[in-house]
């Protein structure tokens, strides 16, 4: 992992980071990271984790991982997605008032 993680901080674009994860996983693993992202946007936009299990059709245990990584104050993904300016000022308060 630490050999990837060095490798991707090496690209110079999301361009080629998407090609080389596409070259490297299946279209279900592919999925699987891409349903795991939307879980944690979905919950610090404030959807509930029943509504996010159905519309994703994944099992609650999994959004619940999900929650437990936005509840945690050293989670990466915090930095991008509530810190990131992908993330608008609206769904900081909420994500805020929900810890």
């Amino acid at each position: 992992m630490n050999e990837i993680a060095e490798l991707l901080s090496k690209m110079g674009s999301a361009d080629e980071i998407f090609n080389f994860l596409k070259e490297l996983l299946t279209e279900s693993e592919l999925s699987i990271l891409s349903k795991r992202w939307r879980i944690l946007k979905l919950l610090l936009e404030g959807k509930t984790q029943r509504d996010i299990a159905k519309e994703l059709s994944v099992s609650l245990c999994k959004v619940t991982r999900g929650s437990k990584i936005c509840k945690s104050p050293n989670a990466i993904v915090n930095k991008y997605l509530i810190n990131g300016d992908n993330y608008n000022e609206r769904n900081k308060k909420q994500y805020s008032a929900n810890k």
